[in-house]
């Protein structure tokens, strides 16, 4: 019985070992083995789930059958399957001997019962019926345990590395202690199992993140199912002695599952250069099997035939020196005996191609996972100690090293937060604990003033205690040391660079070795090379370590250079990408180089670097860390883990002004989705602590423990406190609650997209009634219900900050909104209700100290968006909302609300007390709802407004005046009923409803269908309606009958004003003023004639100044003749509109002929697209105007205009411009233009002219007396012009431009010019293509006559020589020509009548026959050089009475300055000489001075921008010296000279005392030349004219303040002054008081400019006072200096007073708003005025200036740029610019002018030809706009240039 219950018992204990062996095997083996099983228990296996199941229901079956049966059946596992040696022993011994027939009776009795067709089928099995082998099954093969063997040989290896590992560990390694946060991934792969099914674990769960994330223990992760797991971990958290744990808990049966476990350190494997097979990676660098081959290969094929038995963990994947491969590149196909490199394997193994099935973990440091994600079913992160944990470990460290020591060092190390946090990491708690050994065993004082503070101060001190491990001398231990640390951190730092961890034994020299392994900052390991060898290497005794020793090198190494530690100092981020390469190879190295940069390193590092200049080298060292550090303090564009390294970079330097620039730079700092631990906490409130100022902390899906929140009090200047991820939940916000009392500063908190219920906001609510300065909360999207709104509303009076509270995307019911309302009422703080759905419901507040103020400027807002509503929810509303005190708006958009319900709401309307509005937007209303909502008007005194729109979207609101206007006896009402179907039956109701509303001004029921029958009514409603201003009947169907019963209406109602009417529109406009303007526009419609008689005839009656606008429609010619029978009786009519009008030709021109049918028209203008009228007067027209463009007219049509313009003798200007009139219509008009009385011009511009058309028009001149000028252009911009003249004596004016005529055209010309030459006195002609000989003969012709005659001709090629000769030949053609010159391109000439000249040359007179009269040659800018002078000799040598000579900006050089002093001698008369040049020529002033010499007559010398060295200025002193007539002279922008030279030069100025011109501007002097010109023009007391523009300092490149004052003081005395120009002098109040006292002495003062200095407004205000007495002052110009509104007020006080005064330059100062109303006053008076800049002085508000403008009627450059000015000073300026007849250029760039103020500016300019530009470059126009306006009117500039 005994024996029976062992062998029952046994299968029992080994049920799951047996099927999983079972699991495994052939299926002809289990179908023997299924076949001892009866009938009924094989039929239960069919039904089985799944393979697994029927084998353990095979196995129960055996292990309640019969024992001998049981027997048998364990025998014959035993014979056909492998297994374990430890299984095979146990079950052989419970059964016995095999007999030779194992089968009992009743086992064959049950066979012989089975259908032989019998099948079952699962899966890849089948039983079938088959006979029971007969021999050999029984047999037992014999084999050695191969696995067996290795597994326990894998256990020792295990326990041996255990051993080593442990060493020097202080504290037992407890796995079910070690946390980690797992996430597994959402599309993990199912386990592949031979079911398929998926275990609970495996399930997608779902998050925020695409994860699912646990707590669980290291421990766990070695579970019974096959998965990927990647566990991260900081440097230090202890990865690598965990795995070495897990491999000894393994060795104890931990994980059973398991058959092996093999442990592989990447450390290893990057020493293996070449591809490795699985079985060489398996075999030669973890444990080479004992028994050779034959268990090299049975181990190997176990592997292979049982993945899932296998657990493979690969540590520290970040010292991997590659990245794996993507396994969408690897082979398919995989052989274990087949060589891969490292990564493919590596990869391999992770996607499952390799050992599908096995468990895999792999180790890595958190920055390094990148490749690995896709790769890994789940990812774990250490968590770290907590403080018990380092209390523990702390006590444990010091257990033998004394009690006292003990609670010493852990009371210090727990009461120092700093080092407390940093204790969170394993490896650096057991650094702190050593670093406390050392000092409290170094004989520290009880205080520890020497206590770190850093990272890196903690190893400094680890350092020296391991230092103090070796002899040394008494000197401090890093110097004592020096040579080895140094060797130690250029050892670390190559390892670094080269991402090495491992040194081999010949990389490190013995006598280091010695040292290091002594002093234990190196330790030994054993390694295997890539032959199998073993061998020796050393590794610091941590990668931190030496990380830091690294940084020790970087600081004190003259081998680094500064570049190099730029390069290697950067922040490391905790996001990397999957196309980054491997990240470099450190972690902490940058914060170690940051923490050597503090103060408290300093004495440390100099102990370690030698020389004298070692303490200036480290200073400098440090300066550098700490200037990279504050670039990167100062980067706005961190992303959040770089933020945090920054945070610890500078928590390492101790640097509070660091901190200080790090958040000032940043308004709060964003986390997202990285895992902070206490010491990144730790570094952020170091930071905003030291900072001193406030900013907030944004957490988004950041992983972090409970403790961390325990660090945030210590940041005290937290403004802002934000939480946001479904990670954070109740347990988060009940430790959170316990914090936020702890934050005095905090004022806005969100705690939102979390898993936040009502329990975690009910702690919330209680903490935040701590924390009273709160003024915003945001619990959004969470998962409260309406008990935690009450929650958070209960504490709403508590907060008197409190401005807002958000609860949207919760799950809340409308009941939240009645709590909310609930608290309204007793909490008057409350601003605002806003809910859409339960979307977004926040509640806005107005603290306390603003309650009184504010509530009563806006009240309460109730917006319920979106709800939807019953008739008892809505009557509860309604009930509450009647308590709700201030209720301003109610706003119920989009709400669903049926008919019942909107009647329960309008019935309360008169209790809800609002004052303001409702609106009910989005909701359908019936026309009975329309009527009860429009009866409000006269019902409710309060409603002054209902507007109710159904068109789509639905639009509904009711306004109420609330106590704003009640000071008025009755309010002003409006009603908007649009889109509501409502016909006319429907007004009875309406008008009932409005009948007692008097005080309605608005009415507007557009877009319904009233028809002319409800036109009717509305009309009849007129008289009762006594206030109305407004009705708006549009789109009504009312006919043209309807349209002249409004006419009718329009003059018999007294206060109608307007009626515009449209096609489908209509609206009526009243007003309660008599004398209001009354407007009838009949738009977009088609008049027949007989309507138009019948409209006109209502409106001759029409009271008062009527305007009628037809525009956009059409009119045929018979309602136009209609309409002109009609106007002369049409008294009151004063703009007739006919803009965008269809018309005919015939039409157009019935139309002018209003100007004779009607003598009250003043204007006629026509265009067939855009704007046209024709405008009245209310007398008889003086002038009238007549502008006809954009149309096609034949010369028929011309013919006719010419037949009705002759009969009329008023005509001032005709426009025919854009009419296609080509020749023949000019032509035919020119032929009518004598019988024409036209009084000002004639316009033709743009109307395809050819040659013959132009001379046309030039023929006019001659043809028609009062022609005064013509002007001609065939350019792009085609120009034609006619002006006209009253006084015929003043001679006639011809403009030819472009016309490029040819011969037969020039002789016409020529004939014209012959006909006319005794009157015509200017001729223009540029760009015609001329010949030269043309240009002769012209000159040749036109001799003069007895008036002076002017010629300008313009051709590109009048340059360089060509413009030489052709003055010589002209000179010689013409001997009349008085004076000529070429400026660039253009020769101008000036004939006069040639009296008898003589000339006089010392006194005597010499006969001039054969000599010409020229006074004046000039050649200016026309790339003349001097050989091309040289034909001018015999020229020069005839003008002997040529007075003015200018060669100036050509290229003389000094070929051309010979010339000159060889011909000056013959011109005895010259008396002024210009050289002005921007070139550089050697001795050209030289050659000059000597020539000069010769030119006694001189009076005026210009020779600006030549160089002029020192012996050049000397010659020139002396040659001004010897000019005794000289005048004026002219240095500006020369140089070249020395200070001995300007020095010299200046003298020389001194002594020419005659002068009365000076100008030097920009030139340089130094101080002494500065006070010798000083000197010198004090004795100049004929001095009038003085330019010291610029004027620069040699050496400072500034004006020497003190010689600007001795300058302004040497101009006393000097009474003739006549002009000053003093810019960029830097001259300041000091230098303004000194020329005030000069100025009443220069009373014929005309200029003064003084720009670009530093006068402020009180000493500008003085200037202009004094200027009172400058009663000859023209110009005067104050840009670019302090000035402001008393400066201004002043102006307009003097300026009207200067009767000459014409230019005005103020630009750049802040007049202001104020200061440019006192300018625009004076311009009323200043009508000389002909420039005026007022660009950029402070104020948009220039219209008062644009108006004053209209009394400058002399203005020709005017700026109002840079000032924002709007349409409103464009507008303005459109209206004034006609009156300014002589306007040429206005500056308005950068404004804020659109395409409005641009259209009137447009439309202004067809009465301005003057006008050449007006500028809009910068302004709110678009490019298209500006395009088409350039079109319109080519003088808008919207370009920069």
């Amino acid at each position: 019985m005994e024996a029976e219950e062992d062998v029952q018992s046994v299968l029992t204990q080994e049920t799951h070992e047996l099927a999983d062996i079972l699991g495994y095997q052939d299926d002809a083996v289990l179908s023997k083995l299924y076949k001892v099983m009866d009938s009924r228990a094989r039929e239960r296996l069919v039904r089985a789930a799944s393979h697994r199941e029927r084998i353990l229901e095979m196995l129960g079956y055996f292990s309640t059958a019969d024992p001998a049966m049981c027997r048998q059946f364990l025998q014959m596992v035993c014979m056909h399957c492998d297994m374990p040696m430890r299984l095979e022993s146990r079950l052989m011994s419970v059964t016995g001997s095999v007999t030779s027939d194992p089968w009992p009776t009743l086992a064959r009795e049950a066979l012989s019962l089975c259908d032989p067709e019998e099948v079952i089928e699962n899966n890849s099995h089948t039983l079938v019926d088959e006979s029971i082998a007969s021999q050999g099954w029984c047999v037992k093969r014999p084999r050695i345990d191969h696995v067996e063997s290795y597994k326990a040989a894998v256990r020792r290896f295990l326990l041996q590395r255990w051993e080593r590992v442990m060493q020097g560990v202080v504290k037992e390694v407890r796995l079910e202690e070690a946390w980690v946060s797992l996430r597994h991934r959402t599309h993990v792969r199912p386990r592949e199992r031979a079911d398929g099914a998926l275990s609970p674990s495996e399930l997608p769960q779902g998050d925020e993140e695409g994860t699912v994330e646990d707590r669980v223990t290291v421990h766990s992760l070695l579970g019974s199912e096959a998965q990927v797991t990647l566990l991260l971990g900081q440097a230090g958290s202890g990865k690598t002695l965990l795995m070495h744990c897990l491999g000894q808990k393994w060795t104890q049966d931990a994980s059973p599952s398991f058959h092996l476990l093999i442990l592989l350190e990447f450390r290893q494997l990057n020493l293996v250069a070449r591809p490795l097979s699985l079985k060489e990676l398996l075999f030669r660098f973890f444990l080479p099997p004992e028994g050779g081959e034959e268990e090299c290969t049975a181990v190997l094929d176990f592997i292979l035939e049982n993945p899932e038995k296998i657990c493979l963990i690969f540590d520290g994947y970040d010292e991997f020196h590659t990245k794996i491969t993507h396994s969408g590149k690897l082979n398919s196909s995989f052989d274990p005996l087949c060589p891969l490199p490292m990564a493919e394997l590596i990869s391999g193994l992770c996607s499952r191609r390799i050992l599908p099935g096995c468990t895999l973990l792999i180790t890595c440091r958190p920055r390094d996972v990148t490749d690995l994600e896709s790769s890994v079913d789940c990812i774990g992160e250490l968590l770290g100690f907590n403080q018990r944990s380092v209390k523990e470990y702390a006590e444990q460290y010091f257990q033998d090293k004394g009690l006292n020591l003990k609670e010493k060092a852990v009371s210090h190390l727990l009461a120092n937060h700093h080092l407390l946090t940093m204790c969170y990491l394993p490896a650096l708690c057991h650094i702190c604990c050593v670093c406390l050994d050392h000092i409290f065993s170094s004989g520290g004082s009880e205080l520890l003033p020497q206590l770190p503070n850093t990272l890196t101060q903690v190893y400094l001190q680890i350092l020296c205690a391991f230092l103090s491990r070796c002899p040394g001398s008494s000197t401090p231990l890093l110097q004592s040391h020096r040579a080895e640390v140094t060797l130690l951190g250029r050892l670390a730092m190559r390892g670094l660079e080269g991402s090495k961890i491992v040194f081999l034994s010949e990389e490190v020299p013995p006598d280091l070795v010695d040292f290091a392994t002594k002093a234990g900052l190196l330790s030994q390991v054993d390694l295997t090379h890539e032959d199998g060898s073993k061998g020796q290497g050393y590794t610091f005794m941590h990668l931190t370590m030496q990380e830091f020793l690294g940084a020790l090198h970087i600081m004190t190494s003259d081998d680094i250079t500064e570049a190099q530690l730029r390069k290697k100092f950067n922040l490391k981020t905790r996001w990397t990408t999957k196309s980054n390469p491997k990240t470099v190879f450190t972690d902490s190295l940058h914060l170690y180089v940051c923490g050597l940069a503090a103060p408290a390193c300093f004495s440390y590092l100099l102990q370690l670097v030698r020389g004298d200049g070692a303490v200036a080298w480290v200073k400098k060292r440090l300066a550098l860390v700490r200037k990279l550090l504050r670039s990167l303090a100062m980067s706005t564009n961190l992303t959040g883990p770089k933020v945090v390294e920054l945070c610890h970079c500078v928590q390492e330097t101790q640097d509070a002004q660091l901190a200080r620039e790090m958040v000032g730079s940043r308004p709060s700092f964003e986390l997202r989705n990285i895992t902070l631990n206490p010491v990144d906490l730790d570094a952020l409130a170091f930071v905003v602590s030291s900072a001193g100022v406030g900013i907030g902390l944004d957490f988004g899906a950041c992983s972090m423990e409970l403790e961390c929140l325990d660090i945030l009090p210590s940041c005290q200047h937290i403004d802002f406190l934000i939480f946001r991820s479904r990670k954070y939940d109740d347990r988060f916000a009940d430790k959170l609650s316990c914090i936020l009392p702890r934050l005095p500063t905090l004022k806005r908190f969100e705690f939102i997209c979390g898993n936040l219920t009502d329990v975690g906001a009910a702690k919330l609510a209680r903490a935040l009634e701590s924390c009273p300065q709160i003024t915003e909360l945001n619990f959004s999207d969470n998962s409260l219900t309406d008990r935690g709104v009450r929650e958070i509303a209960d504490i709403f009076p508590k907060l008197p900050s409190l401005a807002s509270v958000s609860l949207g995307k919760n799950g809340c019911s409308l009941e939240s909104i009645y709590i909310l309302l609930e608290k309204i009422t007793s909490s008057p703080s409350i601003q605002g209700l806003y809910a859409e759905g339960m979307k977004d419901v926040s509640v806005l507040f107005v603290p306390s100290v603003d309650m009184k103020c504010s509530m009563d400027k806006t009240g309460l807002t109730v917006s319920l968006l979106n709800c939807r509503f019953t008739t008892d929810q809505m009557n509860r509303l309604c009930q509450l909302l009647v308590r709700c005190p201030g209720l301003s708006v109610l706003d119920l958009s989009g709400a669903d609300i049926k008919d019942d319900t909107l009647k329960a709401l309008t019935d309360s309307l008169q209790e809800l007390n609002i004052s303001k509005q409702i609106v009910l937007n989005e909701i359908p209303i019936s026309v009975d709802g329309l009527m009860v909502l429009t009866s409000f008007l006269s019902v409710c005194p309060d409603v002054v407004q209902v507007d109710i729109s159904l068109q789509d979207p639905v639009r509904v609101s009711i306004l109420f005046a609330g106590g704003i206007e009640k000071q008025h006896p009755e309010m002003s009402k409006k009603l908007r009923l649009i889109g509501c179907a409502l016909l006319p039956p429907h007004l009875d109701h309406l008008c009932e409803n409005l009948t007692d509303c008097s005080a309605l001004t608005l009415l507007d029921i557009s877009n319904n269908s009233l028809g002319n029958k409800g036109l009717k009514k509305l009309l009849d409603l007129l008289p009762q309606l006594s206030n109305i201003q407004e009705i708006n009947v549009s789109e009504n169907a009312v006919s043209m009958e309807g349209v002249v019963l409004l006419a009718d209406t329009l003059c018999s109602h007294r206060n109608m004003s307007e009626v515009n009417v449209r096609i489908q529109s209509e609206a009526l406009r009243t007003s309660p003023d008599m004398e209001q303007d009354k407007k009838l526009s009949l738009t977009h419609s088609d008049i027949q004639p007989t309507d138009m008689t019948r409209l006109c005839r209502r409106l001759v009656q029409c009271p008062g100044l009527l305007k009628l606008d037809f525009s956009h429609g059409s009119l045929k010619d018979d309602a136009i003749e209609n309409l002109l029978n009609i106007l002369p009786k049409m008294t009151s009519l004063q703009l007739l509109n006919m803009s965008h009008v269809q018309m005919s030709t015939d039409g157009v021109l019935l139309l002018v002929r209003s100007l004779i049918d009607c003598q009250r028209v003043r204007a006629v203008e026509l265009r067939p697209q855009g704007e046209a009228f024709i405008k009245f007067v209310n007398m008889k027209a003086e002038q009238a105007t007549c502008r006809l463009t954009q149309y096609t007219l034949s010369s028929g049509d011309v013919e006719k205009l010419s037949g009705i313009l002759e009969q009329c003798p008023h005509l001032s200007d005709l426009d025919l411009s854009s009419n296609l009139l080509r020749d023949e219509g000019v032509k035919s008009f020119v032929d009518s233009l004598p019988r024409l009385r036209i009084a000002s011009s004639v316009n033709l511009n743009d109307n395809r002219l050819t040659q013959m058309g132009a001379l046309y028009l030039v023929n006019t001149v001659m043809t028609c007396e009062k022609v005064a000028a013509v002007e001609v252009s065939l350019g792009t911009e085609e120009r034609s012009v006619i002006r006209f003249e009253q006084d015929s004596d003043c001679g006639k004016t011809l403009s030819l431009r472009e016309c490029h005529f040819g011969a037969d055209h020039l002789q016409r010309l020529a004939e014209i010019l012959t006909r006319c030459a005794a009157q015509l006195v200017k001729l223009r002609i540029r760009n015609n293509g001329l010949s030269v000989q043309v240009i002769e003969d012209l000159v040749k012709q036109l001799r003069c006559g007895h008036v002076q005659r002017y010629i300008s001709i313009e051709e590109p090629w009048i340059t360089a020589e060509a413009a030489v000769n052709l003055l010589s030949c002209c000179l010689n053609l013409n001997p009349n020509i008085h004076t000529i010159g070429v400026n660039n391109s253009t020769v101008h000439i000036t004939l006069e009548e040639c009296q008898n000249p003589t000339a006089t040359s010392g006194g005597t007179s010499t006969d001039m026959s054969g000599s010409l009269s020229t006074v004046t040659i000039s050649l200016v800018d026309c790339a003349v050089q001097g050989h091309h002078l040289v034909s001018l000799q015999t020229v020069f040598q005839r003008c002997v009475l040529l007075q003015e000579l200018d060669l100036s900006y050509n290229s003389i050089g000094r070929v051309g300055a010979e010339f000159l002093c060889s011909v000056l001698p013959s011109l005895a008369s010259l008396r002024k000489l210009s050289l002005e040049t921007k070139e550089t020529s050697e001795d050209v002033v030289l050659l000059l001075a000597e020539g000069l010499l010769q030119a006694k007559s001189i009076e005026s010398l210009n020779l600006s921008g030549h160089m002029i060295t020192d012996r050049e200025a000397v010659a020139l002193t002396r040659t001004l010296q010897n000019l005794p007539h000289l005048r004026t002279i002219n240095l500006s922008l020369c140089y070249g000279w020395t200070p001995a030279g300007a020095l010299e030069l200046v003298r020389g100025l001194g002594r020419c005392l005659s002068l009365e011109g000076i100008s030097l501007d920009s030139v340089q002097l130094d101080e002494e030349s500065t006070v010798c010109l000083a000197q010198g023009l004090h004795a100049m007391t004929s001095l009038k004219r003085l330019n010291l523009n610029k004027k620069v300092t040699m050496v400072t490149g500034s004006p020497w303040v003190g010689a600007t004052l001795v300058l302004l003081a040497s101009l006393e005395g000097l009474r003739g002054m006549e002009e000053l120009e003093l810019d960029g002098m830097r001259i300041s109040d000091n230098g303004v008081e000194e020329l005030i006292k000069h100025l009443p002495t220069w009373s014929g003062l005309r200029k003064i400019s003084l720009s670009g200095n530093c006068i402020s407004d009180q000493a500008g205000e003085r200037l202009v006072q004094a200027l009172t007495t400058c009663t000859a002052l023209e110009e005067l110009n104050l840009s670019r200096n302090n000035l402001s509104l008393a400066c201004a007020a002043k102006m307009g006080q003097v300026l009207p007073t200067l009767t000459h005064f014409r230019v005005l330059d103020l630009s750049e100062n802040e007049i202001g708003t104020k200061g440019s109303v006192s300018i625009s006053k004076a311009l009323i008076s200043m009508k000389y005025l002909t420039k005026i800049h007022l660009t950029s002085i402070g104020t948009s508000e220039l219209a008062g200036l644009a108006d004053s403008l209209a009394h400058c009627v002399c203005a020709e450059d005017v700026s109002f740029a840079w000032n924002d000015c709007g349409d409103d000073v464009a507008v303005k300026l459109a209206e004034v610019l006609p009156q300014c007849q002589k306007l040429r250029r206005l500056d308005l760039e950068s404004n804020s002018i659109s395409t409005i103020g641009a259209e009137a500016l447009a439309r202004s300019l067809h009465s301005c030809p003057s006008v050449e530009v007006i500028r809009l470059w910068r302004n709110f126009i678009s490019t298209s706009d500006a395009q088409k306006l350039r079109q319109r009117e080519k003088r808008l500039n919207f370009s920069s240039t």
